[in-house]
Parts: C-alpha cells; structure tokens; sequence
C-alpha cells in the first residue's frame, strides 16, 4: 500500500479497509460476473453480494441503526463506499466504542480486522474473472498475522476454509492458502 495513500486517513487500519476497498472495486469494474469463483457454488456476483452485505454492516457499524439501501445492482455500494470513505473514519468515529461480530472494541479496531474479509473477497473475485488482483505482498503479509490467531474462529460454513499446503515463497499465495483457497485456475 503506498505510503501516499496511508496519509489520508486517521488511522494505518482505516487506511488498509480502504485499501482494501479500493482492490474489491479494482476486481469488480474487470470481472465476469457469471464466473465460478473458489468459493463452492458461488459466482463473481454471489460473492460481490456478500461483499456488500458485510461493507454494509462495516459501515454502519457506529449508528444506531443498521438499515440497508437497495441499490440498483451488485457493485454499486462497493462504488460509493471508495467515493466517500476518506471522509467516512474520522478520528472521532474510530475511537467510538462499538459491539462488532468480534466483540467490543473501537470502530479503529473493528477495521483493523474486517479488512482482511474484503482483501480476501477481492482476491476471489480477480481469480475468477482471470484479472490482476493488485494484493501487495507486505498487505498480505499483515493479513496473514491477523488471521494466524484467531485461525480456529474463522473456520467453518460461511466463513473460512481449512487451510491448505503451500510451498510457495510468494505472501498473496501464503495468505490465500491460509484462508483455505485455491485458484479456480489451478484445477
């Protein structure tokens, strides 16, 4: 992640979820939406939908109400959320106290995992449709620390794979191995 993006936001996490984001929408605007996708039975669309149900949730995690705005078609949240998002942390919204899927913690912390669940839907997204995925090794790197703790907790239906065997040097195919994927390109 450039260091001439990082200057733009309150926070290291808040600038990696935009990042992130930013990869997510990279892979949309290129993709095939009827592509399979390494996620059982899902296609490019299902899983921009599903992007957009948690950005959603991540969004509004600091307001009282958690309502959701029908949008014309999938992608387009993901085109507002990189429009407004330099504006949307702020210091003062990053220090709030919030009850996330992982517990308490500040807006700031939330972010500081939640990334890690778009970094990885963009990945998808880019295999499937055959384009450039954009991951800088160093984020995936970071990726990889956050979800080597919590790899128990993550696992499971709707969530993470079990991990599969690398001997790749390269962190994306570390990471990516992790998080139990496996190139639809490798069958």
């Amino acid at each position: 992640m450039p260091q001439s993006h990082t200057q733009k936001f309150a926070s290291y996490n808040a600038a990696r979820y935009a990042y992130a984001i930013d990869l997510l929408s990279s892979a949309v605007n290129q993709s095939s939406h009827d592509a399979m996708t390494c996620c059982e039975g899902w296609t490019v669309s299902d899983v921009i939908e599903h992007a957009e149900v948690v950005l959603a949730m991540v969004n509004n995690i600091d307001t009282e109400t958690q309502g959701s705005q029908e949008r014309e078609k999938a992608g387009d949240l993901i085109k507002e959320l990189r429009v407004e998002i330099e504006t949307h942390y702020t210091k003062d919204t990053l220090s709030k106290k919030v009850i996330s899927p992982f517990g308490e913690m500040t807006v700031d912390e939330f972010l500081g995992i939640i990334w890690v669940d778009t970094f990885t839907h963009a990945w998808d997204i880019a295999d499937a449709s055959g384009v450039e995925h954009g991951i800088p090794s160093a984020m995936a790197v970071e990726a990889l620390q956050i979800m080597q703790p919590k790899s128990d907790s993550m696992r499971g239906p709707g969530r993470f794979s079990a991990p599969y065997q690398t001997n790749s040097d390269d962190p994306v195919e570390q990471f990516i191995a992790f998080s139990g994927r496996k190139s639809v390109r490798s069958k």
